[in-house]
């Protein structure tokens, strides 16, 4: 019941943050920040809860003020009860780009997550009229 209202409002997110260098945790903090005032994800602490995850890594560019990141979007497909990798973005951003930098990012989950939103509503609902199908027979 939980997966089945979240697939029609709010997706769970995970985001696996990798960050070793202070401008990559900043980057990573905003991009937290920016997902739990979202609409159209909850951020969530555990693997367990996420269906959608988001996976950064980043690194000091050695300037000091910039990070080199990497961010992996992945679906949890309940039928076969694995991630399944969808796209992943590679990119620099600066200590005065943060927060247009984790904007952008939050944007790219958003639009990363369509199909798989879609996908989440037809299985739960599938899976509910199945329930139901099941509890009017007997």
């Amino acid at each position: 019941a939980l997966c089945t209202k979240l697939a029609f409002a709010q997706m769970n997110i995970i985001v696996e943050d990798a960050s070793r260098d202070t401008i990559g945790s900043r980057l990573a903090f905003s991009i937290k920040e920016r997902i739990r005032s979202s609409n159209g994800f909850k951020l969530v602490t555990s693997q367990e809860e996420a269906i959608y995850r988001m996976s950064l890594v980043t690194m000091d560019d050695k300037s000091g003020y910039s990070t080199v990141y990497s961010v992996v979007f992945s679906a949890w497909q309940p039928q076969s009860g694995t991630w399944t990798y969808l796209t992943n973005i590679v990119g620099t951003c600066g200590t005065n780009r943060i927060t247009e930098c984790a904007d952008g990012l939050v944007a790219d989950a958003d639009k990363t997550s369509e199909g798989p939103r879609e996908y989440y509503r037809m299985y739960f609902k599938k899976k509910a009229d199945e329930t139901e199908g099941g509890k009017a027979k007997k």
